[in-house]
């Protein structure tokens, strides 16, 4: 063996221990092409999840935790005396023998609510509870909340509109509410401002409808058929819907800042409160009042969800969203528990097609349970988040006013449905549009209007972030029309920016009492509408798989796109990803035990050869699967690496690596980019080392290197 075969094979021998020591994990490829692999402790079966135990937890009234000995009277009213406002909930449709039950024991009917076989009753004797339990249909005696009334910067900081701090924003990608109808449940609404001119689509006052207020009686009733033009004494409702929409425009034509997050989106103004607002009221009369015109408010919209409005275009028929920035407080010791007359109609609402976005209340961090209003099971409940005034949210906290969670527990065995709130947003020091009172120049009573009226602050409150949640929710619709209520719920949760730890990890790993799933981001929600919309999956969304992006490694030559997933009522049969929209393939597991808790999330692996990709930018999408139905899907993006078809350039450090072996044995080689030498090619082959491209080079004797010198 003569010199230079010595001193290459010694430095090939030194040099092999450190090439295995830098490789990636032993692979084995999964298809004939070698671009999926399968990592060391990886399988290709996905692991058994248990099946949970409140699939089907029978009728609330079994289970309701607000009825503890299951008497069919809430706990509250057990000891109660003297007067109460009731309702009765019947376990099917009202009936006229039901009605005439009533008028022989002398109570009169204030308000049927169908859409959840109920009847407002108001007024009673506590003495007669026990007597309403017993009569034919009844299940539940419950007892009327109160009505309480709890919005520059927000619109930019919910990426909505662009800002310096978030280039992109929702409207960016083209969409601004255009055809969506928000119901904007409140004070009513001063929509002759500037920036809210030409938005009403039609209207109702639910208080008249129920009550009698003077300016109803002075007007001879009022229509409801959704003709009437309610306005806003108050302010209240005039500033929570532009939140919402407003355009910014001011009465001289100048445009402002104070967008809302939907500037395009349409009014459905539907009166529930009085120029004086609401509660809390120590006045008997105007609590039963209040709660039985907001009833009434709720019904009027589920009946006319799909109206065909005259004189407007086919896209604003129907009503959209529901924005509710006012709370009923509870009687229960400890707030509801969701199953009440309020949660119940709200759940119905979601149902027949209508997003509701409510508040979460104020009651601070050591609230017991939320409110009626924030306690539905299937709404979006929002809590409140302190912005500094800033658009940057990096300094953003949670509002020191805004309700936490969770919900008290219902009964009905599943975990999941006391987590709320589910999504928070801005909510103080809120600047809106004005409505026409005595402080801004006019008085609808006297005939005013506030088309001079311009933006004035409104304070804080968990209700100025509300309204805010319902204009990025008709960005959402406007994206896709085809989402369910349920659908846009899950889009906002799954997209928004998780904040805090998570409070129940054993029950999600992403929820937080404080947060809910994280601090909207309506770009984010917007995007992935429309890719849904794109890809014709809409229909196919179900919101009880889970499928959620964990880390991605997208360098040194690997790709590794890491994820979990899990069913909320069932298992998953599998995991699937394609690449650029093309086939589906199922992704590899962690190997997990061969079954695992009802709500545990297993892990899902898509590894690939990016040599096998062609060079530059791939969309891996990856959702979980049971039957025909799908999760959310999961998007990011990889590379692919240029590719000879043989090797590919060797890494930096082990070029300085063989440099110093070479160096410290002495050797005479010098490497120079020059014509394949067969020999030293298939030597540098066998080192195998990673991602490496074969490095070019000739050995010379000691006279050629002298003379090349």
């Amino acid at each position: 063996m003569n010199t230079k075969e010595l001193n290459l094979l010694l430095c090939a021998f030194l040099v092999l221990p450190l090439a295995g020591s830098i490789a990636p994990p032993t692979t084995m490829t999964l298809d004939e092409q070698g671009l999926q692999l399968i990592e060391d402790g990886q399988t290709t079966i996905v692991p058994t999840q248990a099946p949970v135990t409140w699939d089907n937890p029978g009728p609330w009234w079994e289970w309701a935790s607000l009825d503890a000995d299951r008497n069919g009277i809430h706990d509250s009213l057990q000891t109660a005396s003297g007067p109460v406002n009731v309702g009765l909930s019947y376990d099917r449709p009202i009936t006229d023998s039901n009605r005439e039950q009533l008028t022989l024991l002398g109570h009169d009917i204030h308000l049927e609510l169908p859409v959840v076989n109920a009847l407002l009753i108001g007024d009673i004797d506590a003495s007669q509870i026990y007597v309403l339990a017993l009569l034919d249909g009844v299940i539940m005696v419950e007892r009327y909340g109160s009505l309480v009334f709890y919005g520059d910067v927000q619109t930019s900081t919910v990426k909505a509109r662009n800002s310096t701090e978030y280039p992109l924003g929702a409207w960016d990608l083209g969409v601004s509410g255009q055809g969506v109808n928000i119901a904007l449940t409140d004070t009513g609404v001063d929509n002759e401002h500037p920036g809210l001119s030409s938005k009403f689509v039609a209207g109702y006052d639910a208080v008249c409808y129920m009550h009698t207020d003077p300016q109803c009686l002075l007007a001879g009733g009022r229509e409801d058929d959704g003709s009437f033009d309610p306005d806003d004494g108050n302010q209240h409702g005039t500033a929570c819907m532009g939140m919402a929409s407003s355009t910014g425009l001011e009465s001289d034509g100048s445009q402002s800042n104070y967008y809302g997050a939907a500037p395009n989106a349409s009014l459905i103004d539907v009166r529930i409160g009085t120029d004086v607002g609401a509660g809390p009221f120590e006045n008997y009369l105007l609590e039963q009042e209040f709660y039985e015109s907001a009833m009434n408010g709720l019904q009027w919209i589920i009946d006319h969800s799909d109206d065909a409005w005259p004189g407007v275009d086919e896209a604003n028929h129907g009503i959209d969203i529901i924005s509710l920035s006012w709370g009923i407080t509870s009687h229960e010791n400890g707030g509801s528990d969701g199953t009440d007359m309020h949660s119940r109609i709200l759940d119905e609402a979601m149902l027949a097609g209508v997003t509701v976005s409510n508040a979460a209340g104020n009651d601070g961090p050591d609230n017991d349970g939320l409110s009626g209003m924030s306690a539905s099971s299937l709404s979006i409940t929002v809590a409140a988040t302190d912005d500094h005034n800033t658009v940057d949210r990096s300094d953003d906290t949670i509002a020191s006013y805004s309700s936490r969670g969770q919900r008290r527990d219902n009964g009905d065995g599943n975990p999941l449905n006391e987590l709320i709130p589910e999504i928070s947003a801005p909510g103080t020091n809120i600047i809106q549009a004005e409505g026409c009172v005595t402080s801004g120049g006019c008085n609808n009573f006297l005939g005013g209007d506030a088309s001079g009226n311009t933006y004035s602050g409104r304070g804080s409150g968990t209700s100025y972030a509300t309204p805010s949640i319902s204009g990025v929710a008709a960005l959402v619709i406007e994206a896709n029309t085809n989402l369910t209520p349920l659908q846009v719920k899950e889009v906002l949760k799954q997209t928004a920016e998780r904040l805090g730890e998570p409070t129940s990890p054993d029950v999600d790993p992403y929820w937080n009492r404080d947060f809910g799933y994280g601090y909207v981001d309506a770009h984010a929600a917007v995007t992935l509408a429309l890719f849904l919309a794109a890809s014709d999956q809409t229909e196919s969304i179900d919101t009880n798989l889970q499928n959620h992006l964990l880390s991605v490694i997208d360098a040194n030559g690997t790709i590794n796109v890491t994820g979990h997933s899990w069913g909320q009522l069932g298992g998953i049969e599998r995991v699937d990803y394609r690449i650029d929209g093309g086939d589906w393939y199922e992704t590899t597991y962690s190997a997990e035990p061969a079954e695992i808790g009802a709500l545990t999330p297993f892990l899902w692996h898509v590894i690939l050869n990016p040599n096998k990709l062609s060079e530059g930018a791939h969309e891996i999408e990856v959702r979980a699967i049971l039957g025909e139905s799908n999760s959310l899907p999961v998007l990011v993006t990889v590379h692919g690496l240029p590719s000879d078809g043989t090797s590919t350039s060797l890494p930096p450090i082990i070029i300085v690596i063989l440099v110093i072996v070479f160096i410290i044995w002495g050797a005479s080689i010098v490497l120079v980019q020059v014509r394949s030498d067969e020999e030293i090619d298939g030597l540098i082959s066998n080192l195998r080392f990673p991602s490496a491209e074969v490095l070019d080079a000739e050995i010379v004797s000691d006279a050629e290197a002298s003379n090349a010198d």
